[in-house]
């Protein structure tokens, strides 16, 4: 007697993986029934709302939105559009869903739900899968991820999120979402920008590449200066990289640990520069380190209570 196949965990795999198998993600249904707005449900022919194997049909009222849904901008003209097409050829791609008490659960698909909810459709397409609230976090989350329209502000929360649910590193959420580590580490850096910078970003106004230019200017207030700049000026992503070397360099020669001591006729020991050039990266702010190698004191500046926050939570070792 053969021993039982494993279980093998989906993350990674995208919507395909969560379909039962014989139901690829791209089967047309039968749309014509789907696609018209006041279907009763009752005379719908075959919905088994109990059945987990295979598609069932279920009533949009009965679906619930998924409170782990990582995704939190919908575009209203994007929506409309899906709403269209859905109108005119039905749902094609079944929503999946769990059970959970008198409703059913969403755990991938909310896009999809919203549309169908603006055509006007009573029923829809689903496959209802059990599943444990970590299952449903973990495939919503992958679901978001793997969306080319998903923005880069929503795409870090969203490993994030899975890093803290899963407690795993960034290599291990690499390993497991078949990206590089450096681009893992890279979505993550987002999250330090302001929130000013952030909504900028969620909205469109500025790009990923904006976003990574932005980075590279460790003081925060030059920063937030230069991303409102890119905004009044319509800068491209090269423009702002050009801007935000200058204010690299700029920034270097007023703050350097040498300019700063032969400002004052005193040469900093270089141990003490070395240390503070160090922490200066750490925290991604500007220190400063007075006195000697057996006394003295370490001062770190901050321009924000976002920027205090981050600050304090490198410190802490969150």
């Amino acid at each position: 007697m053969s021993s039982p196949t494993p279980t093998k965990s989906v993350l990674g795999k995208g919507l395909a993986s969560l379909l039962p198998s014989g139901n690829a993600s791209g089967v047309v249904l039968n749309s014509a029934p789907l696609g018209r707005p006041n279907v009763d449900p009752n005379e719908q022919p075959g919905l088994n709302r109990d059945r987990h194997p295979g598609i069932a049909v279920l009533p949009v009222e009965e679906i619930r939105a998924n409170e782990f849904q990582p995704r939190r901008d919908f575009d209203s003209s994007a929506l409309e559009e899906l709403a269209q097409s859905i109108r005119e050829n039905g749902l094609i791609q079944p929503l999946v869903v769990r059970k959970n008490g008198e409703h059913y659960e969403l755990i991938a698909g909310e896009r999809r739900l919203r549309a169908s909810k603006l055509a006007g459709l009573k029923v829809v397409p689903v496959v209802i899968r059990k599943s444990t609230d970590r299952e449903s976090l973990e495939l919503a989350i992958v679901e978001n991820i793997q969306r080319e329209d998903l923005n880069c502000v929503d795409e870090a929360l969203a490993y994030f999120q899975l890093m803290q649910e899963f407690q795993l590193s960034q290599e291990d959420l690499a390993k497991r979402m078949g990206k590089d580590r450096a681009t893992i580490a890279n979505a993550l850096r987002i999250l330090k920008l302001s929130d000013f910078i952030l909504a900028q970003l969620k909205k469109g106004a500025l790009s990923r590449g904006h976003a990574k230019a932005l980075l590279s200017v460790e003081d925060m207030s030059a920063r937030e200066g230069l991303a409102k700049e890119i905004l009044e000026k319509n800068m491209s992503v090269r423009q702002a990289e050009k801007f935000a070397q200058e204010r690299k360099q700029n920034a270097a020669a007023k703050t350097s640990p040498t300019a700063n001591a032969s400002s004052t006729g005193n040469r900093m020991d270089p141990e003490l520069m070395k240390l503070t050039q160090e922490l200066t990266r750490r925290y991604m702010s500007k220190v400063e380190i007075k006195g000697t190698q057996k006394s003295g004191q370490i001062s770190i500046q901050f321009s924000s209570k976002d920027e205090l926050n981050r600050i304090f939570s490198v410190l802490m070792g969150e």
